[in-house]
């Protein structure tokens, strides 16, 4: 045991010694945390949100300045929190944190310029796995230094004041989540362990044999069959199709650069072949998506959707030429189209969003605070292409009728027989009927879009409301809702 801990503790120095940038980097992180959390101010908020984007960035720089030489951009590194110090608060989580986290991970991963896919993907589960770890390692750490702190405040009496116990909590999440996490990172990382994806591991061969690849071929199946029904009734796909097919193509190719490490191939019928698996249903992918951008214009989320399609659509295309078949084009292929679309003035989501609304009449959009009730109905005809009857829609349980419930905060419709076809919250409706169009809750609203926003696409069955009626404050909340009919 002794020899464990010295050796942990020889591992730890050595973690810094060779990392003294993300060390720093760490350290700031958590006392920046401490600091903003005891004074119950924003001032490093940006800073603590963008701190995975710096650190990862200063570990691609480490790993690319190795020579003493270049060591300089390594250690100027240190200086690249300062620009996050001026930027204004802005929400958790918006496209331009995400992006940055995404971009941030693939200048890591091409960083080696490893064209040999199965050294990019062995090098890409190491990280991840080495992600995973720590992180894990560190949620249970923290669990447990909470659950103590209770214990020993409820045995011996101390803390008495609940503040002070949640100050104690969440100064340990700052020290837990800011250095102790990275630094098993650094350690796992470090160590590049690949036994349990390496060839003879039974897990890994369970996993991908008898798991995830039946389960993409369900999807494959499902969706060239969506795909024939289109065909022939000559609709349009449904909007969230786009989200399955992203799903599908990404998957495919996660898993096919897998296989070089499985000890029985059972699928390469398949893989071999994931660009012409993938085409059709990204040629799905690009019907939808290009009709709803000539309907309604160009949102941010929507121009972000195309990002991802191009990115998919360019591996496919990469896949299909053997000089070119490499993970690592594939990802510089991602960061010059996310980066592109997020930091060039003029051609960023938001530059393309304002410019396409703008042409419409639908900006700027509105954010502000004020209490606005919107009433959204539609004068268009309805597409009943498809469908064989329609019934009017009824708030009459005694009536021999399909009915529409629209009480509690919450929608159902029922058939003839009492039976629940669709029952949603207010607010899960409305997020699903603004991702339909490619919007959120904090979007406006542009009347072009109306008429989807009326529509309930069920299994073989369709719901037409009158009307929504709405209130926005900072985001928009459903207050009314008026059937209309029912197809079928």
């Amino acid at each position: 045991m002794r020899e464990k801990i010295e050796e942990l503790g020889h591992r730890m120095r050595s973690a810094i010694w060779h990392h003294p940038v993300e060390a720093l980097y760490s350290v700031s992180a958590c006392l920046m945390g401490c600091y903003d959390y005891g004074n119950d101010s924003q001032r490093f908020y940006m800073t603590l949100q963008y701190f995975p984007v710096v650190f990862l960035l200063a570990y691609t720089l480490n790993k690319c300045c190795a020579g003493v030489r270049m060591r300089w951009l390594y250690y100027f590194a240190a200086l690249l929190w300062i620009p996050f110090l001026a930027m204004p608060v802005a929400e958790p989580f918006s496209s331009t944190h995400l992006v940055s986290l995404v971009v941030a991970l693939l200048v890591f991963l091409v960083s080696g310029w490893t064209r040999e896919n199965k050294c990019f993907v062995e090098n890409t589960l190491v990280f991840f796995r080495s992600l995973i770890s720590a992180g894990g390692l560190s949620l249970v750490i923290y669990l447990l230094a909470g659950s103590i702190y209770k214990s020993i405040q409820y045995i011996f009496d101390i803390w008495p004041e609940e503040v002070e116990i949640e100050r104690l909590i969440a100064y340990t999440a700052f020290v837990v989540f800011g250095i102790v996490f990275p630094f098993l990172f650094l350690l796992f990382n470090e160590r590049r362990e690949r036994s349990w994806f390496h060839s003879g591991s039974k897990l890994f061969d369970i996993l991908l044999n008898n798991v995830l690849s039946p389960a993409l071929l369900i999807y494959a199946v499902i969706l060239y069959l969506y795909l024939i029904k289109i065909a022939v009734l000559w609709s349009l796909p449904k909007g969230a199709v786009a989200a399955i097919v992203v799903s599908f193509t990404f998957a495919t190719f996660l898993l096919k650069g897998c296989q070089v490490f499985l000890t029985r191939r059972y699928y390469d019928w398949f893989y071999d072949h994931a660009s012409l698996a993938a085409l059709p249903a990204l040629a799905m992918f690009w019907i939808g998506t290009l009709y709803r951008v000539r309907e309604y214009g160009f949102t941010e989320p929507r121009v972000y959707l195309v990002v991802v399609g191009l990115i998919l659509t360019g591996t496919a295309v990469l896949f299909l030429m053997r000089r070119w078949a490499s993970y690592l084009y594939a990802a510089c292929w991602a960061i010059l189209l996310l980066a592109g679309a997020t930091y060039i003035p003029g051609i960023t989501a938001k530059d393309i969003e304002r410019v396409s609304q703008t042409s419409r009449g639908n900006y700027p959009m509105k954010r502000d605070l004020g209490v606005e009730y919107i009433h959204i109905s539609s004068d268009k005809p309805i597409d009943i292409r498809g469908y064989h009857t329609m019934e009017s829609l009824r708030d009459a349980k005694d009536s021999d009728v399909v009915r529409l419930r629209a009480k509690n905060d919450t929608l159902a419709i029922y058939d003839k027989e009492d039976v629940l076809l669709y029952q949603r919250s207010y607010d899960e409706f409305w997020d699903g009927q603004l991702r339909k169009v490619g919007l959120s809750r904090l979007d406006s609203i542009p009347e072009a879009v109306y008429p989807d926003l009326l529509r309930i696409e069920l299994d073989s069955s369709a719901v037409i409301l009158e009307s929504i009626d709405l209130r926005r404050d900072s985001v928009s909340h459903i207050d009314y809702i008026v059937g209309s009919c029912y197809l079928k």
